[in-house]
């Protein structure tokens, strides 16, 4: 681990650190729409102390690094079970449910399946509840920050 629990549980309240899961749905033949993953986002207030430009770029780009040592501490790659993707997006957001305020966003799809477009089952709902649980205990909101 990078950080203990308690020095996460502080960065995450500096930081005003929040997650937000969804469903990753898929159409398979026939046109059926099936569950076959999750989409797990990391937020935290964007640095807009930082200079325009430059300066504020890095302070991004640390941060969004920083949220990748988190999502390390809070499921490390040898405890995984599922394949995990990282979206190459837009690093800055604007989300309603933080009154559109720029937030630093990292996004993981994570397929239990590893891969195939098979359905989610109730095991990979329990094991992402435990993820979501993780990330509460290390002082990460669910929603909003």
């Amino acid at each position: 681990m990078t950080r203990t629990e308690a020095e996460w549980a502080s960065w995450a309240r500096e930081h005003r650190a929040a997650f937000q899961t969804v469903p990753l749905i898929e159409a398979v033949r026939g046109g059926e729409r099936v569950q076959v993953g999750f989409s797990l986002t990391l937020y935290v207030a964007a640095p807009m102390e930082s200079a325009a430009g430059a300066q504020r770029a890095e302070a991004v780009g640390k941060l969004w690094d920083e949220l990748k040592l988190l999502a390390e501490d809070i499921a490390p790659e040898e405890q995984r079970t599922a394949r995990v993707q990282l979206e190459q997006a837009a690093r800055v957001v604007l989300r309603p449910e933080n009154e559109f305020k720029p937030e630093v966003g990292l996004t993981f799809h994570l397929f239990p399946r590893g891969g195939s477009m098979a359905a989610v089952t109730p095991e990979d709902r329990e094991r992402m509840a435990k993820v979501e649980k993780r990330l509460l205990a290390f002082g990460v909101k669910q929603g909003r920050a």
